[in-house]
């Protein structure tokens, strides 16, 4: 499937099923980084997570060429190894 065929089927998803593919991504970005993000009581946290992202006002961004936000990510990630959070 192409990337654009995949976002115009996201963009169809509900609001609490973006939210789901979001935290799906952020953790997949994290194992590949080598960060385990994920704990034992991950259904919970994930509700915590949908409760917090639904009480916000969303921000529509691509991260297509966002090299500085990945550059930030990667660090912040790298960080929160160091310091034994991931």
């Amino acid at each position: 499937m192409l990337l654009n065929d995949l976002l115009k089927t996201v963009s169809k998803l509900s609001h609490q099923d973006k939210l789901r593919l979001i935290h799906f991504l952020l953790l997949e970005v994290a194992r590949e980084e080598g960060c385990n993000l994920e704990s034992t009581d991950n259904q919970e946290q994930e509700n915590a997570l949908l409760k917090q992202l639904e009480s916000t006002e969303a921000v529509i961004w691509s991260p297509y060429e966002a090299y500085e936000a990945a550059q930030t990510l990667s660090e912040l990630l790298t960080a929160a190894k160091q310091e034994g959070h991931a």
